[in-house]
């Protein structure tokens, strides 16, 4: 619907409001502008519904609101979907920039206790045999902050983590706003219980063949890489026991069913501990490392950024971490 001039109805009318306040801004409708927001980051209004939960015609009326609002088209046909014509291009990046902001915002006025706390998403080997025992040391270190740690067993990066104020996986990650530490090496070695090879010790990698050799679902190529550094060359399906976690793999290992290959970090303690050996630890596989991400717009961005610092220094056991950092506290 437009007015004498032409224009849409809902533009005239603001602008008049405008002008009778003095102070009412001009502003697209929310709804629309959400929907927009969706469809040209997914270049798809379908896939926008879906995250919207509303239905396709839905997030197409909207469109067509801004679209009267602003009184041109914003999107075109492109095979299957849609694009943003140029105009429409350069309004989504100050719009997305704006909705940042508003998030942060609404992320300010929200109950202030929770700034005390720090969660983690890590999966469960990680949690289990080295995040877990370092954020029992940190809560004694610093009891007025809370680490939560939460466990996912999927590499791949999804909204469900979007609540996480830190994500730890084994690569390097890219998310648009958000920065990526590396905080721990990743060196493979073998390891085994004692009693399975006190009499007789393997003396060459070679040796390793007698025995069950456990293995790691998502990290199914280890063996085959580990005998290939310690120059061995095997074309033969390697047999044994496969796990779906670390965790599980070296509880198998501490049993004596076998030798288990993993982090040299997640053993640290037991092979100090004698539950574990290491087998000809000269041989290992560097993999990428370890590595933390985090949005570098969230509120409680200090102390995110302090207790990754925190886990680093931990990680190179060079020295005790440090017991007088100031944290951001809030009552």
């Amino acid at each position: 619907m437009a007015d004498s001039s032409g224009r849409p109805y809902h533009a005239a009318h603001t602008d008049m409001l405008a002008k009778e306040t003095g102070t009412m801004r001009r502003l697209p409708p929310l709804k629309a502008l959400h929907a927009f927001e969706a469809a040209a980051r997914h270049e798809s209004v379908t896939r926008a519904a879906a995250e919207l939960n509303v239905s396709h015609s839905a997030i197409s009326q909207q469109i067509k609101i801004l679209e009267q609002h602003f009184d041109q088209k914003l999107f075109r046909k492109k095979g299957n979907g849609v694009e943003l014509t140029p105009k429409a291009r350069t309004f989504l990046q100050d719009l997305t920039e704006s909705l940042d902001q508003i998030a942060v915002a609404s992320e300010n006025l929200s109950v202030s206790p929770i700034v005390n706390r720090i969660s983690v998403n890590a999966t469960p080997t990680f949690s289990v045999q080295w995040l877990v025992p370092r954020v029992a040391e940190f809560q004694r270190q610093f009891p007025k902050m809370e680490v939560r740690t939460e466990t996912s067993t999927t590499d791949v990066l999804s909204k469900e983590y979007d609540s996480s104020d830190i994500i730890i996986r084994r690569f390097p990650m890219k998310r648009t706003g958000m920065e990526c530490t590396r905080i721990l090496d990743d060196v493979t070695i073998a390891v085994a219980a004692p009693a399975l090879v006190e009499s007789e010790p393997p003396e060459h990698p070679s040796d390793l063949f007698r025995y069950k050799l456990l293995h790691i679902k998502s990290r199914i190529s280890a063996w085959p890489n580990w005998f290939r550094k310690s120059g061995i060359e095997t074309s033969q399906t390697l047999s044994g026991q496969i796990f779906d976690h670390i965790f599980l793999g070296l509880a198998s290992a501490r049993s004596g069913a076998g030798i288990c290959l993993c982090p040299r970090v997640f053993v640290e303690d037991e092979l100090a501990a004698g539950r574990l050996v290491a087998l000809f630890p000269e041989h290992f596989v560097v993999g990428s490392g370890f590595y933390a991400l985090h949005d570098t717009k969230n509120r409680n961005l200090r102390n995110i950024e302090r207790f990754i610092g925190w886990l680093r220094q931990d990680a190179t056991g060079s020295e005790t971490p440090p017991q007088d950092v100031e944290w951001e506290l809030y009552s």
